[in-house]
């Protein structure tokens, strides 16, 4: 599922290369993502597990205007089970499409560390990670270690449910 228009008020479009995902902390106990799978049963055929849709790569090339676009709103992209090579084909595609920014949210900080070396990382692409609490807050040191290669976001919107 991606989207031409979306409801997100700071991103215009959603790009979903892959969907389902596992969880990896207590900011993942009330994902909108798997609520939406379950909700929306044909669309998600294989409801929450993890499932990759490289036919769902080429769109943002035919979107001719230039966006920003929220990747994998219904996932995580840095989900252990992803291949590095399908992540390597998903970061070819924002690189050929600089006229989009892309925002990427991860609570899998590590492996966007590990293998942020091996991506094509370009400056339409918003790198960033979710804090849900003090005990999360970690995962920014990713800034400081891949702050050379792109721009990284912080996303604490779950602080405001998780007190």
């Amino acid at each position: 599922m991606s989207s031409s228009n979306t409801g997100i008020e700071w991103t215009d479009k959603t790009l979903n290369p892959s969907t389902g995902c596992t969880k990896v902390s207590p900011g993942c106990r009330h994902c909108y993502a798997e609520a939406l799978t379950q909700r929306f049963t044909n669309s998600f055929p294989e409801g929450f597990d993890l499932t990759l849709h490289p036919e769902r790569l080429d769109q943002p090339r035919r979107w001719r205007t230039p966006s920003r676009i929220f990747v994998n709103s219904m996932s995580d992209l840095f989900q252990e089970d992803v291949p590095l090579s399908y992540l390597q084909e998903v970061f070819a595609v924002m690189k050929e499409t600089p006229w989009h920014i892309y925002q990427i949210l991860t609570k899998r900080d590590q492996r966007l560390v590990e293998l942020a070396p091996e991506l094509e990382l370009s400056d339409n692409i918003w790198m960033g990670v979710s804090v849900e609490s003090q005990t999360y807050t970690k995962r920014i040191d990713a800034f400081y270690i891949i702050r050379s290669i792109c721009l990284l976001e912080i996303s604490f919107m779950m602080l405001l449910f998780m007190h």
